[in-house]
């Protein structure tokens, strides 16, 4: 299918579409950004779009921030409040009555209603998802993970949620109209627990690039090997890290750049304060994370192999290859389906740090054969993961709701 091959009518256009979801709004990481690509085609197409956010992944955020309007798109966040403590039996009911209340306002009889709720079924979603449902949302689930595969030793509370939404998952084909995957494996797991009696679209990640035009040359001195992300277990970072250390102690001309956030950040921080070659940026906003990745010289994902990491996809990836940067990436889930290994990107086998150390050196030794190589990995990028191919995928699942 060509990236202009649906055509949206008139008709397809009288839609109302609420995200939900656990995810930081307008800045974040990861989830924020794909659910933003999609909102951007749909009001590209004249398609009614809100956003519900519950609980905005528990950050601390000023009043203002909870609600507003975001490139011409109205947010609101519930439940930021709802905490573990003696006031929760009044937060969470504040929380169940506002979702509720703001399902019914939202609502339009004159449209398709649709809920596109992010990551699935959650101890936060639920009881909205079914009461949507009842009141004649259609439910489309964004599966990006597998969660009866996490093994991750986060805290409690993070674990409960965890544990939870895997049993819930069980109610997501009785509840669901359409399901979309990030992976073929989700997409092959939901097309059988629902026995195809609902539509199920893989729906790849999604990357703009900006300036095609424009083409690295050569690279910084030092050489900047940057990772930009979460840092969770499945990441692998401290892999990246062992092999940058092996390296560099050979080689003088490059440094290691980390910037994002999660739960393995103090651990990791703790491992590279002494060693000057390697400095952790922070966590970067929008305005800061495109100018940082594009300054870049080499880029890493270095996840590891677990059953988890295999089951999603890493999302960092299309970012990366937008710059043109040359990428190094572990041959998890379906990379290898969209990039050839010295071709498009340097594909290393997962937990695998000589790999990893190799792929460096072999940057750092032959600039001009790697920038190639990163070119070729952006034009793929604008093949597979272009945000209007799947903006107009995502239409067409809409269209099959019933």
């Amino acid at each position: 299918m060509g990236k202009h091959a649906l055509v949206v009518t008139m008709t397809d256009k009288l839609m109302n579409v609420v995200f939900m979801g656990n995810f930081h709004y307008p800045q974040g990481m990861a989830g924020t950004k794909r659910i933003q690509h999609f909102i951007d085609y749909l009001t590209q197409e004249s398609i009614d779009v809100k956003l519900l956010i519950l609980r905005q992944g528990g950050v601390s955020l000023k009043k203002a921030e909870f609600e507003g309007t975001h490139k011409g798109v109205y947010f609101k966040t519930i439940g930021n409040d709802v905490k573990v403590n003696i006031l929760i039996p009044l937060t969470l009911t504040i929380y169940l009555v506002k979702g509720l209340a703001t399902l019914v306002a939202w609502k339009q009889n004159s449209k398709k209603n649709i809920v596109f709720c992010y990551a699935g079924l959650s101890i936060e979603s639920f009881m909205f998802i079914v009461f949507a449902k009842l009141l004649g949302y259609y439910i489309v689930f964004d599966i990006v993970e597998d969660g009866s595969y996490f093994r991750e030793k986060t805290h409690f509370l993070a674990s409960v949620k965890h544990t939870v939404s895997g049993e819930l998952d069980k109610y997501t084909v009785k509840l669901a109209n359409g399901i979309v995957a990030v992976s073929g494996y989700l997409r092959d797991k939901y097309i059988k627990k629902s026995c195809g009696n609902i539509p199920v679209m893989l729906i790849p990640i999604s990357a703009a690039i900006n300036n095609q035009d424009e083409r690295k040359l050569k690279y910084s001195n030092p050489v900047k090997i940057v990772y930009a992300g979460t840092f969770a277990e499945k990441d692998g970072v401290e892999l990246l890290i062992s092999a940058f250390e092996n390296i560099s102690k050979r080689k003088n001309n490059c440094v290691l750049l980390l910037a994002g956030n999660g739960y393995r950040l103090p651990i990791i921080k703790e491992r590279i304060a002494e060693n000057p070659k390697i400095n952790y940026i922070g966590y970067l906003d929008d305005n800061e994370f495109y100018p940082f990745l594009k300054e870049a010289d080499v880029m890493c994902i270095t996840r590891s192999g677990s059953d988890f990491a295999n089951a999603g996809f890493p999302f960092k990836l299309g970012e990366y290859l937008a710059t043109g940067n040359p990428v190094i990436v572990s041959n998890v889930s379906d990379v290898n389906y969209y990039l050839e290994n010295f071709r498009d990107a340097f594909i290393v086998e997962p937990d695998n740090i000589d790999q990893i150390q190799k792929a460096l050196e072999y940057c750092l030794d032959n600039p001009d054969e790697s920038i190639a190589i990163g070119e070729n990995g952006r034009k793929k990028c604008d093949i597979y993961f272009n945000p209007q191919t799947n903006g107009q995928h995502l239409i067409q699942l809409f269209e099959m709701l019933k």
